[in-house]
């Protein structure tokens, strides 16, 4: 078995906008200079970790086999327009890089389908990262945790023992 990225062609740093679109729902991550951030939820920090795991084995991912070079066949596969997840990906100019719609169609829970928009050939993925392609942004982001400061502490007068005497 040979394994190819996903997206060879592509850079991590070309990318800096990343929608994600599901059944209507839909999410934005945008990048500021080194950092990722949600605009739809800008209290939220975000999981480091979330955002690697989608560069790591969604973008820079790979797929192990051709499934079918058929567009008859993506509706099969839930890789139509309307059916699956949609990763679209912009560069710093707003430009569009590319759009795939992730799939989870079918009897194998370790894989998923993916095709690219304006290409015909679907995908099928070496691992499953469907869970990663995900609208929440409470999977993306958590809410700050409360730092504690040295004025959070209440303050205890010293005890008085001068009645001691």
């Amino acid at each position: 078995d040979v394994l190819i990225d996903l997206l060879h062609f592509l850079h991590e740093d070309e990318i800096h906008q990343i929608l994600i679109e599901e059944s209507g729902d839909s999410l934005v991550l945008v990048k500021s200079d080194t950092s990722w951030y949600l605009p739809q939820a800008d209290t939220l920090e975000m999981k480091d970790r979330q955002i690697n795991q989608l560069f790591e084995k969604v973008i820079n991912g790979t797929y192990d086999m051709i499934i079918s070079k058929n567009p008859e066949k993506w509706n099969k596969f839930g890789v139509t327009d309307s059916s699956g997840k949609m990763v679209t990906l912009f560069d710093e100019d707003n430009t569009l890089l590319l759009s795939i719609i992730f799939s989870n169609k079918g009897q194998d829970y370790s894989h998923n389908f993916y095709r690219t928009v304006g290409e015909n050939e679907v995908y099928r993925t070496t691992e499953n990262i469907f869970y990663m392609i995900n609208t929440k942004p409470t999977y993306w982001g958590s809410k700050p945790k409360k730092e504690e400061t040295e004025n959070s502490l209440v303050p205890v007068s010293p005890l008085d023992n001068s009645s001691n005497k």
